[in-house]
């Protein structure tokens, strides 16, 4: 039987392997729930989000918002506070991504964060605080337009597709990255 330690070892090494492969053809992406967070490729953009690490360099780093702290952006030597309402639109390769800070789903529930990737291809929203179980039905409602939420759940990032009839939670034993690609809208 594997020891818990060697289980999340093989995790985090699988990770790492994962956020250095390019995902699966031209118009895909993929994430990676790693112990600190989550990595998210999509066409050529490699993101960090919170204390995720990648084996190569990332070229935006997301740091969710933390009570009064706003999320942050930070590429490269550029760091910006992001509060609610603001925005950062950036290019790669031709993709397009914006960066919107939006307000949590409660009143006092900090700022969340949604990545568009191209021409509204790809949405992902990526809530500050953890949710309870009933509130992962109201993100489709109060997020419209997002296609997966990444949500912190025990102090660890799962991913949940939007927009299903049966959503299905993958959290961190998912070792393989969660494929994504382009949808018509």
């Amino acid at each position: 039987m594997w020891s818990k330690a060697a289980m999340i070892l093989c995790a985090s090494m699988l990770a790492v392997a994962a956020s250095a492969a390019s995902p699966t053809g031209a118009d895909g992406g993929s994430v990676v729930a790693v112990a600190d967070g989550a990595l998210i490729r999509y066409r050529g953009w490699l993101l960090a989000l919170d204390g995720a690490q990648a084996g190569t360099a990332a070229d935006v780093r997301l740091l969710s918002a933390s009570g009064v702290q706003a999320a942050r952006v930070v590429m490269g030597k550029l760091k910006r506070d992001l509060p609610v309402w603001a925005a950062v639109e950036l290019a790669k390769d031709g993709t397009r991504l914006r960066i919107t800070s939006l307000p949590g789903l409660g009143a006092s529930r900090p700022a969340a964060l949604l990545l568009d990737f191209g021409a509204g291809e790809y949405r992902i929203v990526i809530p500050a605080n953890s949710l309870a179980r009933h509130e992962h039905g109201l993100l489709a409602q109060h997020y419209p337009g997002a296609d997966l939420a990444l949500l912190l759940q025990d102090s660890k990032r799962v991913m949940l597709p939007l927009g299903t009839p049966t959503p299905q939670v993958f959290g961190q034993e998912q070792a393989a990255p969660y494929l994504f690609s382009k949808m018509k809208r």
